[in-house]
């Protein structure tokens, strides 16, 4: 069973303003299959899973651990290099 639904997949590219072809040239999947999986036409091996997930979890989507949604990470916190100063330390 793969660890990402077809409506995850939708909604990840969503949160993150990508298209089907952006998706699949960052993830090294063929369109045609991605396309064929979000349309319901095939399964999708694990190994697309895999890579589709990692993809997206690494521009910061956060998947629901039951396949029922998702999130988008908050961006991190940026200090400009000139006021950094140990009362910036995390």
């Amino acid at each position: 069973m793969n660890d990402i639904s077809i409506a995850q997949l939708r909604a990840a590219r969503g949160l993150l303003g990508w298209s089907q072809h952006k998706l699949a040239e960052k993830a090294h999947v063929p369109f045609a299959s991605l396309l064929d999986y979000e349309c319901g036409a095939r399964q999708m091996s694990q190994e697309t899973a895999t890579r589709l997930k990692y993809v997206l979890e690494q521009a910061g989507v956060v998947f629901a651990a039951d396949e029922t949604g998702v999130s988008l990470l908050p961006p991190p916190k940026v200090v400009p290099l000139e006021k950094l100063n140990s009362s910036n330390d995390e």
